[in-house]
C-alpha cells in the first residue's frame, strides 16, 4: 500500500522513532484525564498502530531493538526498588503472607491451566507464575493518606519481595527447561546458575562500590556505568543460556545497595526509564498482539475471563489466610488485597518472553493485557475503599508545624501584589520571624530587568504593612515547574498565589492551568487568592468545610493559621460543614473559633456551600477548604472546586485552602502505574 510517496507499514527507523515519541507523549496525557492506567493506553496505541491494527509501522527493527531495551530496564528497576529494608520489619507476618500470595495463585493457576483449560506442564507453570506476581501500582494510595508504616501496608510490600522474587526462580527453571531439552539440560544449567549468581553476590557488588566512589563527581560516567553494568550482566546470563531479563533483575538487586534512593544517580535511572525505555517497551508489547484475534477471536476473551476471575480470588485468599492466622482487622485484610492484586512489570515481562520462546501462543498474551487492566482497575478501587476508611478509623498524628516560617508568594500580576502580602501577613506566624519571599518566574535573562518595577512596588506596600519581605528570581520555560522548583529550595512552608476567578482555558483538559500543575507537584498547603478587596476591611468569615477534612493530618494547622485571620479582624464567623461531619469538625476547631461562637450551616452537598457564598455580603471573605486528589478529604465533587468558584462565586473575596500533602508525587505515581515506581516509606 503506498501512501504519499512511502509504503505502509513504515519501517523507516527515524520515522518510526518520531511516530512512537508522539505517541508516549500524548497517549499518558490523554489517558490520565480519562483516569486509565497508563501501561494499558500504551499497550492499546501498539495495538493500533501495529501490523495486526492499521498497519501503520513495523515492529521489526529499531522498535523491536528499543522494545527489547525497554524489557531488560524494566526488570532491571523491578530489581532496583526491592526495599529490604522493608522486608526486615514485621518477617514472620512478610514471610507468611508472601508465601500465601504466590503459592495460592500458583496453585490455583496451574491447576486451572493444566486440568481445566488443556494446557501443557510448561504453558501452565508460566501463566501460574503470571497468577503469582503483584505490583503496587496503588502505592500512591496509601502514600498520600500517610499509612505507609502501618501494618497491612508493610506485610504488602514485603509479601511483594518474596513472591516476585519467587516467581523469577520458577521462571528460570521454566525456561531453562524449555530451551535445554527437558530435564538433563536444566540440570547440565544448575552449575552455570550458580556460578551466574556467585558473581553477581560476591564481585559485582565490590566493583560496582569502588567504581562509583571514585566517580563521585562524574554523573554522566556514572550512569553509562550502571548501564553497561545491566546490560553486560544480561549478556553475560543469555551466554550461558539464562533468560537476560534474570541478569537484569539480579543487577539491579546488587545496585539497590550501593545507590541511595535521594541520589542524583537514582533520579536519572528511573527517569529516562520511566520517560522513554519502558513506555517505548509497552508500546512494542502491543505491537505484538493480534488485534483482530483479540477482537473476534471468542477463545482470547473466555481465557481472559477465566484468569481474571481466578488471579483475583487467589489472591483475596492469600489475603483472608493472612487476617486469619494473625488475628488481623478486617481493613487491615482488604488494605492487603487492594494492593497486592494487580499484575503489571512482571506479569507482562515474564509472559511476552514466554511467547517469544514459544511456551505460550498470542491467545494467551492477549489475556494478559486484559488481565493487567482489570487487575489495576480492581486494586485502585479496593485500595482506595480500604485506605480512606483505615485514615478515619486511625487518624493518623497531625503533621508537625515547620520549625521556620517560610512564605513563599508566586507573583505574576502587579495589581494584586498588595492583597497577597498583606493576606500573608496575617496568615505568617510572627513568632517565627523569617522574611516573606517573592518570587517571579521569567522565561529568559532578558525579562529580568524588568521585576525592578515590581520589586519597587513591592517593597513600598511590604513596609506600609509592616512586613519584611526579600525577592527570588527563577529562570523556567514553564511558570508551574519555575514556582514548584523555587519551593523545593527554598523549603517553603506555605505557597500563597493570586487568582483572577476566572477558570476558563483551551488547554485545561490536556495540560492543565498553571495553578493545577503547582498543587500536582509541591506538598506545602497552598492558599489561592482571589481578593477584590483588604482584608481589614471583611466584615465577615465564611468557611466552607468539605466532608472527612477534619480527619486530614494538616487540618489542625491550616485551621491555626486562619484563626490569625478571625483573631485580628475579630469579625462574625460563619461555619459551613456536611451535617454528618458538623460534631466532629466542631470539636476539631481551635480555642478562638469556640469562643466566637461561630454560626454553623449544615449542608447535604458539596455545590450547596457555593450557593450559601454565593449570597453572602461583597465585604465578606469566603475561604473554601478544598482537597488534592489522593487525600482523605478528596471526592468527586471537590475536583470541581475551581469551576464552582468562578462561575457561582467569582466576584466575591475568596481564599481556597489546599492542605498539605504527605506521600508520592505525581511522577512517582506515573512509573508505580507502569510497575516501575519505587515504594518508598516515610521516616
Amino acid at each position: 500500500m503506498e501512501n504519499l510517496g512511502f509504503h505502509l507499514p513504515i519501517s523507516e527507523p527515524i520515522t518510526v522513532f518520531g511516530i512512537t515519541l508522539l505517541v508516549i507523549f500524548i497517549v499518558p496525557l490523554v489517558f490520565s484525564k480519562l483516569k486509565l492506567p497508563g501501561i494499558i493506553g500504551l499497550i492499546i496505541a501498539g495495538m493500533i498502530l501495529g501490523t495486526s491494527g492499521l498497519n501503520i509501522l513495523d515492529k521489526e527493527r529499531s522498535i523491536e531493538l528499543l522494545g527489547n531495551v525497554g524489557l531488560i530496564y524494566l526488570m532491571f528497576l523491578a530489581g532496583l526498588e526491592l526495599e529490604v529494608g522493608s522486608f526486615l520489619k514485621n518477617q514472620r507476618k512478610n514471610i507468611t503472607f508472601g508465601l500465601f500470595t504466590f503459592t495460592i495463585p500458583f496453585l490455583f493457576g496451574f491447576t486451572i491451566c493444566k486440568y481445566f483449560l488443556g494446557f501443557g506442564y510448561l504453558p501452565s507453570l508460566l501463566i501460574a507464575s503470571m497468577f503469582s506476581t503483584q505490583t503496587m501500582i496503588s502505592f500512591p494510595i496509601v502514600s498520600r493518606l500517610r499509612l505507609t508504616k502501618t501494618l497491612p501496608v508493610e506485610i504488602s510490600i514485603g509479601g511483594t519481595i518474596i513472591t516476585d522474587t519467587l516467581v523469577l526462580l520458577i521462571f528460570v527453571i521454566i525456561t531453562s527447561l524449555s530451551a535445554n531439552s527437558g530435564l538433563n539440560g536444566f540440570l547440565l544449567l544448575i552449575p552455570k546458575i550458580l556460578a551466574f549468581v556467585l558473581f553477581i553476590i560476591l564481585l559485582l557488588p565490590r566493583f560496582t562500590h569502588w567504581f562509583l566512589r571514585n566517580l563521585s563527581s562524574d554523573q554522566m560516567a556514572q550512569y553509562v556505568f550502571v548501564l553497561a553494568t545491566v546490560f553486560t550482566t544480561s549478556a553475560i546470563a543469555r551466554f550461558l543460556g539464562i533468560e537476560p531479563i534474570i541478569g537484569a533483575f539480579l543487577a539491579g538487586i546488587v545496585l539497590n545497595r550501593q545507590i541511595p534512593p535521594s541520589a542524583m544517580l537514582m533520579n536519572r535511572i528511573e527517569f529516562i526509564g520511566n520517560a522513554l525505555f519502558i513506555p517505548i517497551f509497552l508500546f512494542y508489547v502491543g505491537m505484538l498482539i493480534d488485534l483482530k484475534a483479540f477482537v473476534s477471536g471468542y477463545e482470547s476473551l473466555e481465557l481472559s475471563a477465566i484468569l481474571i476471575s481466578f488471579a483475583i480470588i487467589s489472591k483475596w485468599l492469600a489475603a483472608y489466610l493472612t487476617q486469619k492466622i494473625f488475628k488481623l482487622k478486617t481493613l487491615d485484610r482488604q488494605l492487603i488485597f487492594g494492593l497486592s492484586t494487580a499484575h503489571a512489570a512482571a506479569t507482562i515481562a515474564i509472559i511476552l518472553v514466554g511467547y517469544k520462546i514459544g511456551i505460550v501462543d498470542i491467545n494467551v498474551l492477549n489475556a494478559t493485557i486484559v488481565v493487567i487492566f482489570a487487575s489495576c482497575v480492581v486494586s485502585a478501587m479496593v485500595t482506595e475503599r480500604a485506605a480512606r476508611n483505615y485514615a478515619i478509623a486511625f487518624p493518623a498524628v497531625s503533621f508537625k508545624p515547620y520549625d521556620t516560617e517560610k512564605v513563599l508568594i508566586p507573583v505574576a500580576n502587579p495589581a494584586n501584589i498588595e492583597y497577597l502580602i498583606e493576606f500573608a501577613g496575617y496568615v505568617n506566624d510572627q513568632t517565627k520571624k523569617t522574611p516573606i519571599t517573592l518570587l517571579k518566574v521569567v522565561k529568559d535573562d532578558d525579562e529580568i530587568p524588568k521585576v525592578n518595577y515590581l520589586a519597587a512596588k513591592a517593597e513600598d506596600i511590604s513596609h506600609s504593612f509592616g512586613i519584611e519581605t526579600e525577592w527570588a528570581i527563577r529562570v523556567d520555560v514553564n511558570i508551574s515547574s519555575g514556582i514548584v522548583r523555587a519551593a523545593k529550595e527554598m523549603l517553603a512552608s506555605k505557597i500563597i498565589m493570586g487568582w483572577s476567578g476566572k477558570y476558563v482555558s483551551s488547554r485545561r483538559w490536556i495540560f492543565g492551568t498553571i495553578l493545577e500543575g503547582v498543587l500536582a507537584d509541591v506538598k506545602q498547603p497552598v492558599y489561592i487568592c482571589s481578593l477584590k478587596q483588604s482584608i481589614a476591611q471583611i466584615s465577615q468569615v465564611h468557611i466552607l468545610i468539605p466532608r472527612n477534612a477534619e480527619f486530614d493530618p494538616d487540618f489542625k494547622n491550616y485551621m491555626k493559621s486562619l484563626e490569625r485571620i478571625i483573631k485580628k479582624t475579630r469579625q462574625q464567623v460563619t461555619i459551613i460543614v456536611d451535617k454528618i461531619h458538623t460534631e466532629n469538625v466542631i470539636a476539631e476547631l481551635p480555642p478562638t473559633f469556640s469562643k466566637l461562637k461561630p454560626t454553623v450551616k449544615e449542608i447535604r452537598k458539596w455545590e450547596e456551600g457555593f450557593n450559601h457564598l454565593k449570597g453572602i455580603d461583597s465585604n465578606a471573605l469566603g475561604i473554601i477548604i478544598s482537597a488534592r486528589k489522593g487525600t482523605i478529604a478528596y471526592n468527586s465533587d471537590i475536583q470541581n472546586t475551581l469551576i464552582f468558584t468562578s462561575q457561582i462565586i467569582s466576584d466575591k473575596n475568596v481564599v481556597i485552602v489546599y492542605p498539605a500533602i504527605h506521600g508520592t508525587s505525581i511522577i512517582d505515581s506515573r512509573s508505580l502505574l507502569s510497575g516501575t515506581g519505587r515504594v518508598v516509606t516515610e521516616n
